[in-house]
């Protein structure tokens, strides 16, 4: 068994005089460069992928940065499971007992899309060792209520159908829903499962929820490689954190940003400690922020003067569901060793062979759910685990319920991390609905008065929207922006 790697200073960030990645050494002349120290403040609002990103490209050109975050910590959505971490309303341990895995578990985001993506040439960067699941690991499948292995998927016709829809999204001509575009190309209803958990889990959602269009025009924006890698050793959070720790010092924590005002020259920021509703105000030059759709739509933060039309427009397009990501641990590997995504279930849309090159253990199940299941799942909390492992012995004839690890007091050993339920996120990732167009990524991403602006994976225009990839390219572009309106 191989022994969990720690991370020891992978990254020191732009700001702390780290040579300049790629896609900042290969700028043109004209994008911005280093520059002096200023006396211009920019205040950043949630300390995920995008705004640590924002915070880095700013503190290296020697803006003052602070960032408020509503939780008690950093990364946002990307998140990994803790030895110390406490049960919490979004957080649940369905027994004491830590699961079998020897390597880290992740709750948040667990791949990374694209071994030429900017967040693969970051872990490429910090040296940290990868494994590419498309070439090291097989996608088997649920069809028919039986396990089906990819080479026999291959020969099925109607599976052949259903991956040339997925693999021609970016051409597709539709304009509802991915669903009705599935049943407009006739595909057989015995694999629209497996197109759910190819598609619309994908973004947190189902594929009666997301429209064809903004999906398809995001598709055909994609510059990266199609490769799939998870990080061997190392935690995803860990990762991101360790890659900005030089700004980690300038976010404050429990602090939930009320309300921006950018009438005047300066911006006012105020809000309230969580937990003891201590206020707090900060006066910035720039705000960037950065937070989930799910948060801009709740009213949660009130802006004076009200968001132009454009902007509520663009949200009235937008949605963000529910999610949940379910960890289940096993004395056995039932599935196959070489598994790596099951696709095509109803409860559990996506499981993951988390240990699939990794480990020498393979026995933990990392499910996956978004949309209307993850809806139904949340409201039966650790409820929701018999639910999965008896559609796991549906397939597998009894052999989860068989294989399930339980603690001394027969407790199921499983963690659910129910993104819904997090307070200052609230769901997964964000989906346009059937209407939206790329455009209205743009329209919210677009800067107001040169005194707002806005990043996080929702404002992507380059198609990476609902992954690190779009929360990064986001704070990178935002920070731009505001470089741009300071030096003049």
């Amino acid at each position: 068994m191989k022994r969990r790697k720690v991370i020891k200073q992978i990254g020191l960030g732009l700001s702390a005089g780290l040579a300049l990645p790629w896609w900042l050494s290969s700028c043109k002349e004209d994008d911005p460069q280093p520059g002096p120290s200023n006396d211009k403040t920019v205040v950043i609002v949630g300390a995920g992928a995008a705004g640590l990103y924002a915070a880095d490209i700013l503190k290296a050109r020697g803006i003052k940065v602070i960032l408020f975050e509503a939780s008690d910590r950093a990364g946002g959505r990307v998140r990994t499971l803790k030895s110390g971490d406490s049960e919490s309303i979004s957080l649940l341990f369905n027994s004491q007992s830590e699961l079998s895995s020897d390597y880290p578990n992740e709750l948040g985001a667990n791949t990374i899309y694209g071994s030429d993506s900017v967040w693969g040439k970051i872990v490429e960067q910090l040296k940290i060792t990868t494994v590419n699941l498309t070439t090291s690991a097989t996608d088997n499948y649920f069809l028919d209520n039986s396990f089906v292995d990819g080479a026999t998927a291959q020969s099925d016709p109607d599976f052949i159908a259903a991956k040339n829809f997925l693999d021609n999204l970016a051409s597709n001509s539709g304009t509802g829903s991915v669903q009705q575009a599935i049943t407009s190309a006739g595909i057989n209803s015995r694999v629209h499962r497996i197109l759910n958990s190819w598609i619309g889990n994908k973004f947190g959602t189902t594929n009666d929820r997301i429209g064809m269009k903004s999906l398809s025009e995001g598709f055909a924006l994609l510059q990266r490689n199609q490769d799939i890698l998870t990080l061997a050793d190392n935690p995803m959070q860990d990762a991101l954190l360790s890659r900005y720790n030089n700004v980690m010092v300038d976010v404050q924590t429990n602090s939930e940003v009320k309300e921006i005002n950018y009438a005047g020259d300066k911006v006012i920021v105020s809000g309230q400690k969580t937990g003891s509703g201590e206020p707090f105000s900060a006066e910035a030059d720039r705000v960037i922020v950065t937070v989930p759709v799910s948060v801009l739509k709740s009213g949660s933060i009130s802006f004076a003067p009200a968001l132009p039309s454009s902007k509520t427009s663009a949200l009235s397009k937008m949605e963000m569901d529910a999610a949940m990501r379910v960890l289940l641990d096993f004395k056995a590997n039932f599935w196959g060793e070489a598994s790596g995504f099951l696709y095509g279930g109803t409860d559990g849309p996506e499981y993951f062979n988390s240990g699939v090159g990794r480990s020498e253990v393979y026995r933990t199940l990392s499910v996956t759910i978004g949309g209307a299941k993850a809806s139904e799942l949340s409201l039966l909390g650790k409820g929701s685990i018999p639910v999965l492992l008896e559609e796991l012995d549906s397939i597998f004839a009894g052999k989860a319920t068989l294989n399930i690890r339980k603690d001394p007091n027969n407790n199921i050993i499983a963690v659910i991390q129910d993104w819904s339920l997090e307070p200052f996120i609230k769901g997964g990732s964000s989906y346009l609905k059937a209407g939206g167009t790329n455009q209205d990524r743009i329209n919210l991403a677009t800067p107001v008065n040169d005194r707002l602006f806005f990043a996080g994976e929702a404002t992507d225009v380059n198609g990476e929207f609902g992954t690190i990839n779009g929360a990064l390219l986001s704070g990178e572009r935002a920070a731009n922006e505001v470089i741009e309106t300071i030096e003049v």
